[in-house]
């Protein structure tokens, strides 16, 4: 498990539970309140392994359990990735049944937005871990790019096939913009720090989302100093100085990810993305693609790079 703060071992923890998201935020609380420890909890782990969880007695020293709304339902029409059914929704059970009776919980919510890549799919077959791409070189998949590798088709003749199926499949992307307001209001009604205002607000004019759920360090900065506010009470020490040492970590932090999932084209335009520009280039490890560039490779699943 990932852990930041004071390692004493009788320190008081701060557990976390969540997604890829809790280790930026754990890190940015436990620099504004260093006498405590963060553990993160993740609710996933790398291809083949199991999640980790605190032992009975670590969360004995568990003075406030933060805890992200288990959204992962909500992502996709495609169902519940098998990890989360086997440990994620179990380990959250765990945590809270072995938290002291007195230990104060608080719910906050997850960046979730999946309507800018409509076609997305939780796995591809031939994406496989390798030692420097342990989700592997194409972690994030694409149901009818993967029919058009299926034909046999590559090259420029898979894009123009991909550019062909996609607009013919394109769901109504105007419903599925609907579906994600209404699935980040229902997050935040559930939860006791909100933050669908500002995705709300802000996922058009700037390019927030790396991927469905990965976002920059501004986004989590965000997130952080909200939920920093609602913890403060509970923690305690000289607010001022725990405020400036947050706001110091937030300047500092870099984004989530070094990837940058392509988005379509037809998608930023009909969903109305201000960022977008014509052959816009996204991050992808240490490549910079058009989408066009992205999708072929993908097609391809090029390993040349």
């Amino acid at each position: 498990m990932l852990f930041y703060g004071n390692p004493a071992p009788d320190a008081e923890l701060v557990v976390m539970y969540g997604n890829c998201q809790i280790p930026f935020l754990a890190s940015l609380l436990a620099a504004a309140h260093g006498d405590k420890g963060f553990l993160c909890v993740l609710n996933h782990a790398l291809p083949g392994e199991e999640a980790d969880r605190p032992t009975p007695e670590q969360m004995q020293r568990c003075c406030l359990y933060l805890e992200q709304y288990d959204s992962q339902f909500d992502l996709a029409a495609w169902g519940v990735p098998p990890e989360i059914e086997r440990y994620g929704l179990p380990l959250r059970r765990y945590l809270r049944e072995h938290c002291p009776p007195a230990c104060p919980i608080l719910i906050y919510p997850s960046f979730v937005m999946t309507c800018m890549w409509p076609f997305a799919v939780t796995s591809d077959p031939r994406n496989v871990p390798e030692p420097k791409h342990v989700w592997g070189r194409y972690p994030y998949g694409n149901r009818v790019a993967l029919e058009v590798a299926a034909s046999g088709l590559r090259g420029a003749q898979g894009l123009a096939a991909y550019q062909q199926q996609s607009a013919a499949q394109m769901p109504d992307l105007t419903a599925l913009l609907a579906r994600a307001e209404r699935k980040l209001w229902h997050r935040d009604a559930q939860c006791d720090v909100k933050i669908g205002d500002y995705v709300w607000s802000n996922f058009r004019e700037r390019h927030l989302f790396l991927a469905y759920a990965h976002v920059r360090a501004e986004a989590i900065g965000e997130l952080a100093q909200r939920l920093w506010r609602a913890v403060q009470p509970l923690l305690g020490g000289d607010a001022d100085a725990a405020w400036r040492r947050l706001n110091a970590a937030i300047d500092a932090m870099p984004d989530m990810d070094t990837m940058e999932e392509p988005i379509d084209p037809l998608v930023a335009q009909e969903l109305g993305l201000k960022f977008y520009q014509p052959d816009m280039r996204f991050r992808w490890f240490d490549q910079r693609w058009t989408f066009a560039e992205y999708i072929t490779r993908y097609i391809d699943y090029d390993t040349s790079w």
